[in-house]
Order: structure tokens, then C-alpha cells, then sequence
């Protein structure tokens, strides 16, 4: 699967989740103690003080621009631009708790498979995911209104994003607030870069099944052109979406051609992320992983 050689960030609980780091070890505390309900224990102490204060500042509910001038501060990583890094020399700010490989597969077509690696994934609230450039191009982009997409991230997050990446680098995101992440590659989404994490419990807009594109005879999504899957519609029909009529604010679009049918597949249900923690590219069927998009004219020669 793309293995490079290189370890997979443990993600036992056990682990030492980078002593320096004051909010890792906040997470620490709260998760090995229990949170607030620890504060019996320290009941007329100082010590209950210190766990109180930790306890608000862990839970503190802050809007975006807040979140981020927080992270700024305290030297975390930022939660819109995440931590980039061009190599594996850079230092990153925390030590991760799960890993993400971003692979390109060849298959018996001109066009590869763009592969999460696992394209679903369980973590908790407060996680850190290091998403590693096993191969080059791509991006890690929340589906969110402000990128023109069907909100398919919790409430009140901000749009992040990572900047494309030479091979062997790496982003880094901690995933702080409960629910269901849609997450896909911006160049190469409609070949079905795309791939769900669940964190805490399946909760917010993306823990609802996408919308049936075939309910009100829908057989296009984006720019690209498409095939309608034989059997489906008659004729074998292609077509290219046209845009809005009578201007105003354009339609917020689902996920596109293969990421579709990808965040469709039952493997990636966010109930069956839980059970699973991690779900495999591998264990999605096949017909989820189907091309829509037709190469014609090319080379024009």
C-alpha cells in the first residue's frame, strides 16, 4: 500500500503525545482522569484549581478567528493552514497520534487510483493526524461552504485546507471538535481522492447520508464530463452541468463524480468507523472506486 518504510505514528493511548506541548498534556490529564469529574478527587486542594482551570481552557467553546489566535499563541497548529511541511527533516510542533498516507496506485486504466490510506478513520476530540506525502500534488480540503461544497464538516469549523506538498512531505491537523470530517484531495477529487474521519461520535451535517443524486434524475456533478454507469439511464448518456440560471448565489455541490460514490460506500458509514477504527481503500467495493470521467481527443494528434 504505498509502504514507504517508514513507521506509522503509534496511536496507543499509552504513548508519550510530546511532553513540551502544554495542550497535549492538558488532553492527557483530562482523558486519564476523567475530565471534570476528577475534581472531586482534588477537593480542597490546589491541585483542584489547576485540573479546574485546564478543564475550561480544554472546553472553552471560541469562534474560528479566536481558535486561531489561541493556536498562535500557544504554539499549536493552526486551525485553518494545519503545519506543512516540505520534508521529513521539519520539526513538527506536536507528536501525531494517527497517519494518513496520500498514495497514488497504478490500475488498468490511464487514470491511477488517488488513495487515502485508510480512507476512514476514528480518532478523538483533541487528535492530531499527520496526513504524509507518499506521493506529490495534493491537497487535504474540508468540504465546506466557503469552498462552494455542502457543509460536510461540524458546526463552527473553520474552511481548512493543506497547500499541495512535494513527495515526502507532510500536514499536520488536530481535529478538536466532535463529529464526521469529509475531507478531499482539491485536484484530484473527482477521481475519488477523498476519505471520512469520524472524531468523538457520528454526529453534524456529514453524518447524514449524502443527498441521492439520482432521486430527481441527476446524472452530473461538476465541470467534468461524465458517463452514467451502463444500465443506469438510457443511451449511455454524457453531459456537462451548465450552471445556475438567473444568477444569484450558486448551489452548494456535493462531493464530485468518484469521491461521491467513494463517501457513499457502506465500508465508510460513520457507524462503521467507529466499530472499525480504521477502514481501508481496500475494503471499499470496487463499483465505488469506479472512473466517470472520459479521456476523448487526447492526445490532439
Amino acid at each position: 500500500m504505498g509502504d514507504s518504510g517508514r513507521e506509522t505514528p503509534a496511536t496507543d493511548e499509552s504513548t508519550d503525545r510530546t511532553t513540551s506541548n502544554p495542550s497535549a498534556n492538558r488532553r492527557s490529564v483530562l482523558r486519564a482522569l476523567g475530565g471534570a469529574g476528577a475534581l472531586a478527587a482534588f477537593s480542597g486542594t490546589s491541585a483542584a484549581s489547576e485540573l479546574a482551570a485546564s478543564v475550561a481552557d480544554a472546553t472553552d467553546a471560541r469562534s474560528p478567528a479566536e481558535a486561531r489566535e489561541r493556536a498562535q499563541q500557544d504554539g499549536e497548529i493552526d486551525p485553518v493552514w494545519g503545519f506543512p511541511a516540505l520534508s521529513e527533516d521539519a520539526d513538527p510542533p506536536t507528536s501525531p497520534d494517527h497517519e494518513v498516507q496520500l498514495q497514488i496506485r497504478p490500475r488498468d486504466a490511464p487514470i491511477p487510483e488517488f488513495v487515502f490510506e485508510p480512507t476512514g478513520l476514528y480518532v478523538e476530540p483533541g487528535d492530531t493526524v499527520r496526513f504524509s506525502y507518499e506521493s506529490p500534488h495534493h491537497t487535504v480540503t474540508a468540504y465546506h461552504p466557503a469552498f462552494g461544497y455542502l457543509q460536510r464538516v461540524p458546526d463552527e469549523v473553520p474552511p481548512f485546507s493543506a497547500p499541495a506538498l512535494p513527495q515526502d512531505g507532510y500536514w499536520l491537523y488536530t481535529f478538536d471538535r466532535s463529529g464526521v470530517y469529509d475531507l478531499h484531495c482539491a485536484p484530484h477529487e473527482i477521481f475519488g481522492h477523498a476519505m471520512r474521519i469520524v472524531v468523538g461520535s457520528p454526529s453534524g451535517p456529514a453524518a447524514d447520508p449524502l443527498p441521492d443524486l439520482c432521486a430527481g434524475g441527476e446524472t452530473t456533478t461538476g465541470t467534468a464530463v461524465t458517463t452514467v454507469p451502463e444500465g443506469e439511464a438510457e443511451g449511455g448518456q454524457t453531459a456537462t452541468e451548465t450552471g445556475g440560471e438567473g444568477g444569484g448565489e450558486p448551489e452548494l455541490e456535493p462531493p464530485r463524480l468518484t469521491a461521491y460514490t467513494v463517501l457513499s460506500d457502506p465500508a465508510l458509514d460513520p457507524d462503521a468507523i467507529v466499530d472499525e477504527n480504521r477502514v481501508s481503500w481496500d475494503d471499499l467495493a470496487p463499483e465505488s472506486k469506479q472512473l466517470f470521467v472520459q479521456i476523448q481527443g487526447f492526445p490532439p494528434c
